[in-house]
């Protein structure tokens, strides 16, 4: 289970554009927090956006093949192992320091996840609900653990499918699963496509709005705590 953090995910977002603003050496001694965890928190907001910044509260599981290779991948780059890590989704460098170790060892194994953890195996899903669970994970601040509880897919899957729809240019037409024979579901119209596009548009517009409310909330609380001033009760 992840640790709780000091801050939110919009304090953290606040923070990086106080950074840009004031400086990074004003910020750490302000909030007391490294200049280490700034760039982490810069590295994860840039390559996984408000995700990245967001408080893990679950385990996630990959599969051996996956560690195998992205050790591989980095012993081929000349990258930081921070933004290696944080390029290929994971959330600090951390694990793939471990993963190096044990690769060398000759002892890298899949994690399996435990009992409390069953909810996250996944589970054959067709296009229609790939395009509803992304629309929902949107409209829930892209909380992947949600969409896990909610759903009963895995944190691997949601990731995943909205990863792809990101790195397509919001394209629906990302989710499908092009696995395998043609399925009916392949025979979509231009206005199909187009109610697509506007629901998940729309998700993240109705986002963008509730994002924009808890920063306003959250300067205006920093503004009263530098000014002293108390908020008005008319």
């Amino acid at each position: 289970m992840g640790r709780k953090s000091k801050y939110s995910a919009e304090e953290k977002f606040l923070i990086l554009n106080e950074v840009l603003r004031n400086g990074i050496h004003k910020v750490i001694t302000k909030y007391k927090i490294s200049q280490k965890t700034i760039r982490r928190w810069s590295l994860l907001y840039k390559y996984q956006g408000m995700p990245g910044l967001q408080t893990s509260h679950h385990n996630q599981s990959y599969s051996k093949e996956f560690k195998n290779s992205l050790v591989e991948q980095y012993q081929q780059t000349d990258e930081a192992l921070d933004l290696f890590a944080i390029k290929h989704g994971l959330r600090s460098q951390r694990q793939l320091e471990q993963w190096i170790i044990r690769y060398n060892e000759s002892n890298l194994k899949a994690y399996t996840p435990r009992k409390r953890d069953s909810k996250m195996s996944g589970r054959k899903t067709d296009f229609e609900e790939r395009l509803t669970i992304i629309e929902e994970l949107i409209k829930h601040d892209v909380n992947y653990n949600w969409a896990v509880e909610k759903y009963h897919i895995s944190y691997q899957q949601v990731y995943g499918w909205y990863q792809k729809y990101r790195k397509s240019g919001n394209d629906p037409e990302s989710l499908r699963d092009h696995r395998g024979k043609a399925k009916p579901e392949e025979k979509w119209t231009e206005v199909d496509r187009l109610k697509a596009e506007n629901r998940l548009l729309r998700a993240q517009l109705e986002k963008e709005i509730a994002f924009a409310k808890k920063l306003t909330e959250i300067r205006n609380r920093e503004v009263e705590k530098d000014s002293g001033t108390k908020p008005s009760k008319n």
